[in-house]
Parts: C-alpha cells; structure tokens; sequence
C-alpha cells in the first residue's frame, strides 16, 4: 500500500491526474481501505475537476480517519466548489475541530464565513489564528479589512438616523416601502414625537421621528399578514441563514424580513440579527444590542383598524 500510495502521488506531481485517480482507486479497493489513500484520490478527483465524486472519497476519509484536519478541510474545498457554502462551512468547522492549528483551514473558513456576511463569526477566526500566529500576514490584512466592514455596517445603522437615510436602505429599497401618513405628535413620555407609516406587500413599517432633529428613535416592523408571509418564500430579501454548524436553514419571507429590518435598524451582523430574533421567539421579553432595545410590541393604531391589534419587532434607542 506504501508503494501504491507514493506512486500516485508522483503521478499527480507530474500532472498524470487520470493516472493517478486509477492507481488510488485500485488502493481504495483494497478491505479495509488506507484513510490516506481514500483522501489523496478525494483530492486528486478535485484536481478534475469532478467535485461530487472528490467529495464522496473525501468524506469516507474523514469517516476513515477522524482526526484527519486535511481530510475534512480538502472536503471543505470540494463542497465550495460544488456550491455548497454550507457544507463547505460545516467541513472548515470540521477541520479546525480536529487540527487547532491549521492555519489554512481556519483562515479559508473566515473567507467563506464573510462570503456570506457573517463577519462577526469571521472576525473570531481570524482573531483565533493570529492568537496562534501572531506573524499571519494574510490574516492580519483579512482582520483589518473585516473590522472595517463592520465598523462601517455599524455605521449605517438606521437608529439615529433620518427618513431620508431610511428611504435609501435596503430596508427599505428591497421591500420596496412606500411612505404614507405621519400620526399626530404623541403625548405623554413620546410627546413632541411623530409616527411616519410605511408600506409594502406583507409589511408595514412605522418610523418614530424627533421633529427637533429629525432624527429616528424608533422603529417597528409588523407583518400584516403573518400566516402568509410565514409560508411565503423570501424571494424579496434573499436571507441565508447558516448555523454553527455550517447547515443553511430554510428562511420564509416573515424570517428574512424579520432579520434584515434588525441588520439595517441595529447595525449588527445577520448573525447577531439571527441570535436577537431567536432569543425574542424563545420568550425573552426585550433584548439589549448595541445600546438599543428590542422586543415584541403592539402596533400603533392596530386595534381599531380592521384585523384588530397586531404586534411587531419594535427597536428603540436606550436612554
């Protein structure tokens, strides 16, 4: 098995792939097979170009071979390849688990974390290899661009901000708000505020201005027809949902409004939008993110209209 394993190898070094691939496959063959070689034909399959076929042999590997970082990061690679971010995330995961300190693996799982814009969760990757390699150029250079986008995301949070910064949103461009009616100034603890009424199918959206400075303190997303949008497909945001374990969840359009109403009001990561939902869904009565509150709130106005009260996501600076 040694010399079969060697000879490939040299047959992929001298770029004689489909040479290669054969002798591998004659060695894998063989009960029970070597973990080394189910890996090198994996990986010699994904020089082929034949990404399905290399993540297979990849995944015997790694089933093989349990503490196999390579294994698990060259699967990483196929399923990337095939499209399959959140298997590829998931076998990243994987590899780091079984090999700490692989750099290459750890910093190819910060890329594809941030290709999906989870750059919290990548920004901890990064931060755990430099932890480890302090001399990581390539890491030291992704961190400083990661912290950027975030800082800039926070930046563009809506809370603090003005209609006008609201009209020009993702929010609001992607649902496509339309502005209607502004409320009477409120009385009492909200006195010398007004409410701005936003619509779009499925959605309404209501915006607490300071006339003073024009500036919002509030923002309340409800749905107007919850069941629907529950079943509905998000074809409007295009969320993608990706748990710790790299699994893509499927996300309705009441959920991917949901989340990117609290990326854009907050500022924050869709993870983070993702954790602050949960918590609220889970029972938790109010949330604090960022130096603003979230929770579950009655829409103003809604008991007397038609349909009765309804509630939404409402999200409000603190203080």
């Amino acid at each position: 098995m040694e010399a079969r394993l060697a000879y490939g190898r040299a047959l992929v070094r001298l770029g004689r792939l489909d040479d290669a691939a054969e002798q591998l496959r004659q060695g894998a063959a063989i009960e029970p097979p070597d973990p080394r070689v189910l890996r090198e034909l994996g990986i010699a399959l994904y020089d082929q170009r034949l990404h399905d076929e290399a993540a297979r042999w990849l995944a015997r590997a790694c089933e093989a071979a349990p503490e196999d970082g390579r294994a698990a990061f060259a699967l990483g690679l196929a399923h990337e390849a095939r499209r399959d971010i959140a298997a590829a995330i998931a076998a990243y995961r994987e590899a780091v688990r079984r090999a700490p300190a692989f750099s290459d693996a750890r910093l190819t799982l910060a890329d594809a974390l941030a290709s999906i814009g989870e750059h919290e969760q990548a920004l901890g990757e990064l931060e755990a290899l430099l932890g480890r390699e302090r001399s990581h150029e390539k890491a030291a250079h992704n961190r400083e661009v990661l912290r950027r986008a975030l800082a800039e995301m926070r930046a563009r949070r809506l809370l603090g901000k003005t209609e006008r910064e609201l009209a020009l949103s993702a929010l609001a461009v992607e649902a496509q708000l339309r502005r209607r009616e502004q409320t009477p100034a409120a009385t009492g603890e909200g006195a010398g505020r007004h409410i701005v009424r936003y619509t779009a199918p499925l959605l309404e959206l209501h915006a607490t201005i300071d006339p003073g400075s024009g500036a919002i303190e509030a923002l309340h997303l409800a749905l107007t027809d919850p069941d629907r949008a529950a079943r509905s497909e998000d074809d409007v945001f295009k969320v993608t949902v990706i748990g710790e374990d790299g699994r893509q969840a499927p996300v309705n359009y009441a959920t991917g409004a949901s989340l990117t109403f609290l990326r854009e009001a907050l500022g924050c990561p869709m993870t983070q939008a993702s954790a602050l939902y949960a918590s609220l869904l889970q029972g938790a009565p109010s949330v604090d993110w960022g130096g603003a509150t979230v929770r579950l709130a009655s829409v103003p106005g809604a008991a007397s209209k038609a349909g009765g009260e309804r509630h939404g996501l409402l999200v409000s600076r603190r203080g």
